[in-house]
């Protein structure tokens, strides 16, 4: 049965642009834990796999130690970005993301809404998935903590809710299994022996 692997990238820095935050000395550490976690699952020396990544660059350097050490190409793409949460004088970061969940046409001053971030990636994750539906290999999807809820709710049909995104470790992997017709047979959260997980 070929799997879905969705990744959380590693712990990152707090410091600079979002998307050039880098991994902090835990996140190196879990994403060599990461590595070998994959290579239980997914047994890279005898099965095919195919990664694709947000370009942001915790979530490159999350995955990099396995792509590198088993000869697999990164597929970069923006459909796998994080969602812009944006800033707000009257809410925190937290009460924004609480009401993107709760009404998926809110957005902060300066973020995008749950529905503008779907328009904008769902040709791109919709190319990728049914190539994936239409072949025989493992597919890998490292990402971010909204867009893991979001692929779920709005691609899998699977339900995923503001609580369950508040529960979203760094890093953390979820297993989605498909039947012969290419619909989600069930799915795992699996963030077991990961080293300084957070």
């Amino acid at each position: 049965m070929k799997k879905l692997i969705i990744i959380r990238h590693g712990k990152a820095s707090m410091y600079g642009e979002d998307a050039e935050r880098t991994l902090d000395e835990d996140g190196i550490i879990q994403a060599k834990s990461l590595e070998l976690k994959l290579n239980n699952i997914l047994d890279p020396g005898n099965s095919k796999i195919k990664i694709f990544s947000s370009p942001f660059k915790r979530a490159l350097q999350t995955i990099e130690p396995f792509a590198n050490n088993n000869n697999l190409t990164c597929n970069v793409i923006e459909d796998l970005r994080e969602i812009k949460i944006g800033k707000s004088s009257k809410l925190t970061k937290h009460e924004i993301i609480k009401k993107m969940w709760e009404d998926k046409n809110f957005s902060s001053d300066t973020g995008e809404s749950q529905n503008d971030y779907i328009k904008s990636i769902k040709s791109g994750i919709n190319n990728v998935l049914n190539d994936f539906y239409s072949d025989d290999y493992n597919l890998i999807f490292m990402t971010h903590g909204n867009t893991i809820g979001i692929l779920f709710n709005d691609f899998f049909s699977v339900k995923f809710s503001f609580e369950s995104w508040k529960d979203i470790s760094m890093p953390d992997l979820y297993i989605v299994n498909f039947n012969a017709k290419n619909k989600v047979e069930n799915y795992e959260r699996d963030n077991k022996n990961i080293e300084k997980i957070f």
